[in-house]
């Protein structure tokens, strides 16, 4: 392949790869090409181009996708061979049921990015990173893809009453579906290797998937099978060391990242923001009592979005900084910080497939207002 066919192969997939719900926008500086060939051979991303996005329900058998190859020099079943190969490489979505094998195109983020948990290399780190503040993350803005939502400590509001069940963390592993799996947080590996290691745990088995996308990461080794009591323990334990619950944005529950804003690509960057509190998904705000407030400062060192500031010994929280965790209720010494449920509360969609079909709608709504 020329270096003129290959430039092609690499633009015609970031092309297909942008009409996913949050899309895969070109870049001025070329980090969207740079990526793709960190992650993509010229073969792997020519076979990308024949797959549909998919999370779960949307995925494709073999003889279907194999059904839109027009070069035929590829036969079916080595086409199979490279979509097991792009799979395990974590290039793209997999499943298995009933012994028939199904394929989809990743999201960047959540999916590709993560999917590269231990395998990172700083060459790679460099250009994601370039990608993610050139185009990613202005894209899952505007088309409002909050593919997380904030899940408050547990004990942050154990005496509140009528607390949505989609709010309660073990209401949600007590019925979430198995498989469960726990892996490395590849946002902490990406630190380590920046020589910029967590500030708040040394702990890195952090991150947790159910039900499929836990079998995902089970079968290709990038994570372990763990029972549901060990879920449990491991949640309890992110929880007391201070990290933030982010869960995903469905009542069919997959995934529960636990995070922090010096390692996390989307709380880092948050973090910079005036507005963190009005940009991400949560039902709840902290607020102090002065009566009982000692001005301790506990709660401005755990605050993830620094959303606390002393003034005049007292505690002021920023609304619109306050993302709801419930770290700041939980270890305030003179229990003066409450949470309290704002005054829209959100329910999560259904599945992932749903709330993809939600981001899609308001995608085309806004193409289709960009082009008159």
């Amino acid at each position: 392949m020329s270096y003129s066919e290959e430039k092609d192969v690499y633009r015609e997939l970031q092309n297909h790869l942008d009409k996913m719900p949050i899309g895969f926008p070109a870049t001025k500086s070329g980090s969207d090409i740079r990526v793709l060939k960190h992650l993509f051979t010229p073969q792997e991303a020519k076979i990308a181009t024949l797959l549909k996005f998919g999370w779960e329900r949307d995925l494709e058998t073999l003889d279907t996708i194999y059904e839109r190859v027009k070069d035929k020099n590829i036969t079916k079943e080595e086409l199979g061979i490279k979509l097991d190969e792009m799979g395990n490489k974590g290039l793209i979505m997999t499943k298995r049921e009933s012994n028939q094998k199904y394929y989809g195109n990743a999201l960047l983020m959540v999916g590709i990015f993560e999917f590269q948990v231990n395998r990172l290399n700083k060459d790679f780190i460099k250009d994601f990173h370039d990608y993610f503040d050139e185009g990613w993350l202005s894209e899952t803005l505007r088309v409002k893809g909050a593919q997380l939502r904030t899940i408050p400590v547990e004990k942050s509001i154990e005496s509140k009453p009528n607390i949505s069940n989609f709010d309660k963390i073990q209401e949600l592993i007590k019925t979430s579906d198995g498989p469960y799996m726990v892996a490395n947080c590849i946002c902490k590996q990406l630190k380590d290797m920046e020589l910029q290691p967590c500030k708040i745990t040394s702990r890195r088995e952090l991150c947790m998937g159910f039900g499929h996308a836990a079998k995902l990461y089970i079968d290709q080794g990038w994570g372990r099978e763990i029972t549901k009591n060990e879920a449990i323990e491991i949640l309890n334990q992110n929880q007391e060391d201070g990290l933030v619950l982010q869960a995903d944005n469905s009542q069919k529950l997959t995934f529960i990242c636990s995070c922090c804003s010096c390692c996390c690509e989307g709380l880092s960057r948050f973090l910079k923001i005036p507005n963190p509190g009005n940009m991400m998904i949560t039902n709840f705000y902290a607020k102090v009592d002065a009566d009982y407030c000692t001005g301790c400062e506990t709660c401005t060192q755990v605050c993830p979005m620094e959303a606390i500031k002393i003034d005049d010994s007292i505690a002021k929280i920023k609304t619109n900084r306050c993302i709801g965790c419930g770290n700041c209720v939980v270890k305030c010494p003179s229990e003066a910080i409450n949470l309290h449920k704002r005054e829209k509360q959100f329910t999560p969609f259904p599945t992932m497939d749903d709330l993809f079909d939600k981001i899609m709608e308001r995608k085309i709504t806004l193409d289709k207002h960009n082009r008159t």
